[in-house]
């Protein structure tokens, strides 16, 4: 891999990371590698692996694809990989608690709705 085509991956890396509002320690635990690696690999100073890289795509709620290919019709949109992200940590959850957390998210809507309305 050219030095320039690894700090585009890890450039796209810190960008989805951002997003998603982890740090390289909450993304190095998510993929179960360490933050000072995970640091190396969005400067482009390592060349993870293709079975590491689909950890850290995992963990970032992608597709391996979208992570390596801009062209893959993947663009990098807030609000997709933040919806990946809600789904992912409702995940396992029984109905009961999926009902409970339908309800607080509405109530919150409406709480930012009846505000912006006084505003």
């Amino acid at each position: 891999m050219k030095p320039q085509d690894r700090e585009i991956l890890g450039k796209r890396i810190k960008e989805i990371r951002l997003k998603l509002g982890l740090t390289q320690d909450g993304l190095g635990k998510r993929a179960n590698l360490h933050y000072s690696y995970i640091g190396q690999v969005e400067r482009g100073n390592k060349v993870p692996s293709v079975k590491t890289l689909k950890r850290i795509a995992v963990a970032l709620n992608i597709s391996l694809e979208s992570l390596l290919y801009e062209e893959s019709g993947f663009e990098i949109n807030d609000e997709d990989i933040l919806v990946r992200e809600l789904i992912n940590a409702v995940k396992g959850c029984s109905p009961q608690e999926l009902k409970l957390y339908i309800n607080i998210i509405d109530q919150v809507k409406q709480y930012l709705k009846d505000k912006d309305s006084l505003d």
